[in-house]
């Protein structure tokens, strides 16, 4: 998987933990999200969409936008 930059870029000066602690998971858990290891539900997709002012389909674009053939 590819490392989110959209999801790095739009977490700005804040601190991993301090969005991992606002989405209610570890910040390991929140760090492989950036790292693209592994994808939040769509719940914490929510959460993240409202924390960060943007759209879930730019913090994660490779999800929205991969093509399954």
């Amino acid at each position: 998987m590819v490392a989110r930059e959209a999801l790095v870029k739009a977490r700005g000066e804040r601190k991993q933990e301090e969005l991992a602690r606002l989405c209610g998971v570890r910040q390991q858990t929140y760090s492989h999200w950036e790292r693209g290891r592994c994808t939040p539900g769509v719940a914490k997709m929510l959460v993240l969409e409202r924390l960060l002012g943007r759209p879930k389909e730019e913090l994660f674009f490779d999800i929205f936008n991969s093509c399954n053939e």
